[in-house]
Order: structure tokens, then C-alpha cells, then sequence
């Protein structure tokens, strides 16, 4: 579960030396790792269709430079089910009769974009019946074989509510309820329960069929048979227990969500999928169905099986994040530093690892970003997509998030941007906004970022916050110096991630 998308993307900082001395090697010199490719068995039901994906990944030593690889997939006897598609952002597809090429390339990290495939079985595929998919990787670094196995399983539907929302305050003991109903015509041979929780929430219960461990989803099998069109309830709420360091005033993200047992099998193979141990769970009452006959289903319509479960903290573990901005004064054509920032004025301690930026900062009209901190990425049509741009220069609107878990009562963060001034007739300002869930004094949410026209003289007295104006090239060379330690620093934390993230503002 990705916890903290943004506070660990400085983690491979102490790897940054060798990882800069890898990417000075030139590419005929650079030792090939080995190509993977990653997937899995898919199930499918009659007249339905199923997604599966296909990773292909370069473990070893990294390239210094994109490297092209060429995805080879033999559908022949899965379209003969019904059909077969492909889709992927970053790959370049083409199809021979049942025979699917996809070209990309191996980023500086090793990774290929995600392939994704649809299976669709007809209505009249009779269930056991299997079709293979061979899989080729071929690249300039290796070659790789995979295969993935579809089967025709009988079709299910589970339904649970789609939404549930509780409170607390910090530290207080939690339950949280259940549903699920046999939506099908016939019967569903057992069920899995899996809650996923956000960091600050954790479970405590002692079911002998649920397993659990910190940080990780809590799992429970039952075994009954479930009838159709009955709904069935958890005999017992699943407790929790809220962190007492949450802090009041933000809503907590979590998931619950049901599985047939065979969809759940093939969803614990999945590379990456962090589980608790396979072992028994807690020593109390066991909540047990009926055992899984030889038949396997599928769940047709698995949008409707998951809740979202929002939880406010309430109480009085408050805190007043104040933006902080800064003044300077310049002539046209020269470039100077400003600061943005904010401030936890307390008494709480402020989480900031959550996936959107809680500083916005709009640059002066008549002013160009030409140099930004790491720590800050471009707010577009896009959205905010700091791992592939932070520090980017030019934009009018940034998004910026400190490297740190938390913001301590009393604490500052700042980030700096050098400005061209392009033109200037008189004062100009920009804004920084505070984005921070909870916060309990929106008076001091928004500050200025301020540029004025400057008389005579050399110099100039930025005061509070301001800057003189920067001249020279070793402004250039610490920044691009910087630049490339915090990228390597990236590229460590992105070898233990497994994915990107995205912000849609």
C-alpha cells in the first residue's frame, strides 16, 4: 500500500554518488541486467470479459539512456475464446492476425510502461476450458519468455455497500461493519474479506481466520456457501483502533473489499503485493462458511464488491499551517530569488505525505520561473505530477511538498525560485496558498510573493524575505549540480516503488 507518495522520494540520496557514476559510463560500456517479464493467470466468465497485465522490467544495472524493447504476445488460442485486445499508454502496438507487437522502451529506471489485455470469452465457452498466452520480450540488453493461462470459470457477482463513514478522535476504538450479497443466480462457494487501512488506522481484532500484521491489509476467508439474492452481515464489526497522534480536522481514505476465493488466489500472485503471512490468524471465534468445491468463479462485475471507507478525526488535535511569501524589488532583465513558504504556528504536528501539494504557489505576471526547487512541480490542465517534474522551470502555478513525514509545531518549510523580470511597470505579485485538510484559521492561508520596480543603484534590499539579484554561471552549476544528486536520489526511491503517482487538481 503506497503510504507515503511523496515524503520518500529523496530515499536513494546516499546512493547518488553511484548512481551518477553509472550513468557517466557510455551505453556500449554499460552491463546489460537481465529482462523479466511479469504476469499472471486470468479467470474469465462465460459472455464476460477480464483484464490482465503484463510487466516487463530490466533488473540489474540500469541504462543511462532509454533503451527500446519489443513485446511479442501469441493470442492465437485466447482469441478463440472470444476475443483479445491490448491497450497500454507508452507502447506502440501492432497487430498479425492473433499475433500482438507492442514496442517502448526501458526507462533510466529499468521499467517498460504497464501493458494492460482484455480476454473475453464467449457466451457459449464452456467453463474449464483454457487458452494460453505466450509472451516475448526481446530488447538490445536480453530476450525474455512468459505465458499466462486463461480459464473459464463460472461467473459470480458480489455486492457490498458502496460507501461508509464513521468518526473518532485520536486514539478512540473503532468498528467497522460489513455486508455482502450473493447478487448471481447461483450459489457463491466461499468469500474473502480484505481491509485495507490507511497508516493511522489499524486493526486489533483476534479472528481465528483473519490474518494481519502492521502496515499491511487485513485478510479474512470464509467459508460459507452463500445463497443467491440473500445478503449476509459480519456477526461481529471488525475493531480498530485510530493512531492518537491523528490529527483533527482530516478524513482517512480505506478500503474494504470482497473476493470470490479463486479471484482472490490469483490476486496474491501479483509481483509487488505486499501480504500478510500466509498463517493462522488470532486465537478467538472463527467465522467459518462452507468449503470451496471443485467449481471456480469469478466476480462479473467487480465494481460493485469494494467500500470506501472515509473516516474524520474529531476532537480538539488541532493545528494552523500560516503561508509565508516574500518581497523584492529588481529591474527589468535582471533575475532574483524569492522564497515561499509556510509555517506550523501548532500546537499539533501536521502529516504532509498525503498525495497533493499543500503549498501553491502562482509566479508575478511579468515574471518567468527560470529556476525552482526540487521540491516543487508545475499545477496544469494536467494536474501535478511531481515525479516526473519536479523542479521543471517556466510554469505559472507550482505544487510543492516537503521531503518530511511531518511538519512539527513552530516548524518552517521554505522553497526557492529564481524570477527573470521580463517587464515592470510598477508592483507585481504573485500568491502562495496553503492546501492542508483541517486547517483551523484560513485568515493567514494566503500570502504574496511581491515584485517591485527598483531606482538606481546596483543592488537592491529585498526586505523581509527578499533576495539580491543573482548574476554569474555558478548559480547555473549549484542548481544543475543539485539537480542531478536529487535525481539519482529519485531514481533510488522509484527502485522501491512500483509505480507513479498523479495529482488531478
Amino acid at each position: 500500500m503506497l503510504r507515503h507518495p511523496v515524503r520518500r522520494w529523496l530515499a536513494g540520496t546516499a546512493v547518488a554518488a553511484a548512481i551518477v557514476t553509472v550513468a557517466a559510463v557510455p551505453a556500449a560500456a554499460a552491463a546489460a541486467g537481465d529482462v523479466k517479464i511479469y504476469t499472471r493467470d486470468v479467470i474469465v466468465a462465460p459472455g464476460h470479459s477480464a483484464l490482465g497485465q503484463i510487466d516487463v522490467v530490466l533488473e540489474g544495472p540500469w541504462p543511462p539512456n532509454p533503451v527500446p524493447v519489443t513485446v511479442e504476445i501469441d493470442a492465437s488460442e485466447a482469441a478463440a475464446l472470444g476475443a483479445f485486445d491490448v491497450t497500454g499508454d507508452g507502447w506502440d502496438c501492432g497487430r498479425d492476425r492473433d499475433v500482438v507487437r507492442c514496442a517502448a522502451a526501458f526507462d533510466r529506471q529499468g521499467d517498460a510502461p504497464r501493458l494492460h489485455y482484455q480476454v473475453t470469452a464467449g457466451a457459449d465457452a464452456e467453463l474449464a476450458e483454457e487458452a494460453g498466452l505466450t509472451i516475448t520480450a526481446t530488447s538490445a540488453l536480453g530476450t525474455a519468455t512468459g505465458s499466462s493461462t486463461v480459464t473459464v470459470v463460472e461467473g459470480v457477482d458480489l455486492q457490498t455497500e458502496p460507501r461508509f463513514r464513521f468518526s473518532g478522535d485520536p486514539g478512540a476504538r473503532l468498528e467497522l461493519p460489513s455486508t455482502v450479497r450473493n447478487a448471481g443466480p447461483g450459489p457463491v462457494d466461499g468469500a474473502v474479506l480484505v481491509f485495507t487501512a490507511d497508516w493511522l488506522l489499524e486493526y486489533t481484532g483476534n479472528f481465528r481466520n483473519c490474518r494481519h500484521r502492521e502496515g499491511l491489509p487485513t485478510i479474512c476467508r470464509f467459508d460459507t456457501q452463500l445463497r443467491p439474492g440473500v445478503t449476509y452481515r459480519l456477526s461481529a464489526p471488525l475493531p480498530l483502533v485510530l493512531n492518537p497522534t491523528a490529527r483533527s480536522g482530516i478524513a482517512l481514505a480505506n478500503r474494504l473489499q470482497w473476493w470470490t476465493p479463486d479471484d482472490w488466489a490469483l490476486a496474491e500472485q501479483a509481483p509487488g503485493v505486499s501480504l500478510p503471512p500466509d498463517t493462522p490468524g488470532g486465537t478467538g471465534e472463527e467465522l467459518r462458511l462452507v468449503e470451496q468445491p471443485a467449481t471456480r468463479q469469478t466476480d462479473t462485475a467487480p465494481w460493485n464488491n469494494w467500500t470506501a471507507v472515509d473516516l474524520t478525526v474529531t476532537g480538539d488535535r488541532t493545528a494552523d499551517m500560516a503561508a509565508v511569501g516574500s518581497s523584492v524589488s529588481a529591474r527589468v532583465g535582471e533575475r532574483v530569488r524569492v522564497t515561499a513558504a509556510y509555517q506550523n504556528l501548532g500546537p499539533t504536528k501536521v502529516e504532509i505525505w498525503r498525495s497533493q501539494p499543500h503549498l501553491r504557489v502562482r509566479i508575478p505576471e511579468g515574471t518567468t520561473a527560470v529556476e525552482v526547487t526540487h521540491f516543487c512541480a508545475p499545477i496544469d490542465a494536467d494536474g501535478w505530477n511531481p515525479m516526473e517534474e519536479f523542479g521543471k522551470p517556466g510554469a505559472r502555478e507550482y505544487g510543492c511538498s516537503a521531503y518530511a513525514d511531518f511538519v512539527e509545531a513552530g516548524q518552517r518549510h521554505e522553497f526557492a525560485f529564481t524570477l527573470r523580470v521580463d517587464r515592470l511597470t510598477g508592483p507585481t505579485s504573485g500568491t502562495v496558498t496553503i492546501d492542508v485538510a483541517g486547517n483551523t484559521n484560513p485568515a493567514n492561508d494566503t500570502a504574496q510573493i511581491t515584485v517591485t520596480p527598483r531606482d538606481g543603484g546596483t543592488g537592491g534590499d529585498g526586505g523581509d524575505g527578499g533576495s539580491l539579484p543573482i548574476t554569474g554561471a555558478s548559480t547555473g552549476l549549484i542548481a544543475g549540480l543539485g539537480a542531478l544528486l536529487l535525481a539519482a536520489g529519485l531514481a533510488g526511491y522509484l527502485l522501491t516503488r512500483g509505480r507513479r503517482t498523479r495529482f488531478i487538481a
